[in-house]
């Protein structure tokens, strides 16, 4: 099988996450079900970035799963297969695409607390009475403290709106910002949202290492990752200021902070006025790319982990501020009382 690394594809993933990665030639292959599960296990065998880290011996798997393909198979019976292998690799990235269905791998926020009740919010501490837009639910609190809740990185919101949502924000004590089950999306929109808080126009944020060939420990030098304001549109490229809030900022996370919003958490959590509450992030730090097999199905892999400013994998999350870790009572749903939005009221009016 003849494969190549294309350097320019990691600084491309974000935008164009359904790009094709992968180039192979057809004489190197066979359209059948042996013949995609063996390209299936190739491509992760040559691509997928946490092997080591996470200590996966993937001839074991392929000598496991293999006994378990036979040409003549149904296209279900292969996809169920394909898709156990897949869950070896314990990634909520990595999904197997066909016509009728996806493969997932939920344990990254399955086996844990949920830290996070959206009516609970609306009804107990906004009353009901908020401003919806672009993803974001906003209200100025009695304690005159900012809230805005971001529901996922996939929705898209303008320069102009955050300059609006932060000038009624402009006389508040402090600002919290609840990301809570936020699975992410578009990456170029966490320095778009977290560079509205940072004092300086640069910050390193943490690395990024690249793949160079496919033995699984073959990185490039780790490559330094800044925060940096983006400019998303043509109308912003003339624009000289825009609006921040630089007091006291707590970002609020739970386990279904995912992938984009996983990096929202690493980013913000380098500012000396942030202070991150709530559990430990869901993870997601490997940035995935896409890649076809011969049948026409594709996979999503992880090929391209972030590290934090210490250099650690947020593969499988971060942490909150030291002392900051709090999960909701099991009986908020009747009291409604969110014990990590209180602290965080609690945190921002003794300033």
């Amino acid at each position: 099988m003849k494969a190549k690394y294309i350097s320019f594809i990691v600084t491309l993933l974000s935008i164009l996450s359904l790009q094709s990665c992968y180039i192979y030639d057809d004489g190197d292959i066979t359209d059948d079900a042996e013949g995609n599960f063996d390209m299936l296990w190739k491509i992760c065998d040559e691509y997928y970035c946490y092997f080591d880290y996470k200590g996966i011996n993937w001839d074991s798997v392929y000598a496991v799963y293999k006994p378990r393909v036979h040409n003549g198979m149904s296209d279900d019976e292969l996809f169920k297969v394909c898709a156990d292998m897949l869950a070896e690799l314990k990634d909520g990235h990595v999904n197997l695409y066909n016509s009728n269905d996806i493969s997932k791998y939920w344990k990254w926020s399955e086996d844990y607390p949920e830290n996070y009740s959206a009516r609970i919010v609306k009804e107990y501490y906004l009353n009901n009475d908020y401003h919806r837009k672009s993803g974001f639910v906003y209200k100025v609190l009695p304690e005159n403290i900012g809230y805005m809740h971001y529901d996922a990185f996939t929705s898209e919101f303008t320069n102009d709106l955050l300059d609006y949502i932060l000038t009624q924000f402009k006389d508040c004590k402090g600002v919290i910002i609840d990301i809570r089950s936020n699975g992410g999306g578009n990456i170029n929109n966490v320095n778009k949202l977290a560079s509205r808080f940072s004092k300086e126009d640069e910050v390193l944020c943490g690395y990024k290492l690249h793949k160079t060939g496919p033995g699984h420990s073959e990185f490039a030098d780790t490559v330094p990752d800044y925060l940096k304001p983006v400019n998303s549109s043509i109308s912003d490229i003339n624009r000289k200021e825009f609006v921040k809030f630089l007091k006291d900022v707590v970002v609020l996370s739970n386990r279904g902070v995912y992938s984009a919003a996983n990096d929202f958490i690493r980013t913000m959590k380098v500012l000396d006025n942030v202070t991150i509450m709530g559990d430990r992030s869901g993870g997601g730090g490997g940035i995935p790319c896409n890649f076809d097999l011969p049948n026409g199905w594709y996979v999503r892999l992880s090929t391209t982990p972030m590290l934090d400013l210490n250099k650690v994998h947020t593969e499988f999350g971060i942490e909150p501020t030291d002392g900051y870790k709090i999960d909701m009572a099991p009986d908020a749903h009747i009291t409604g009382k969110d014990a990590i939005l209180d602290k965080a009221i609690e945190f921002l009016s003794a300033k």
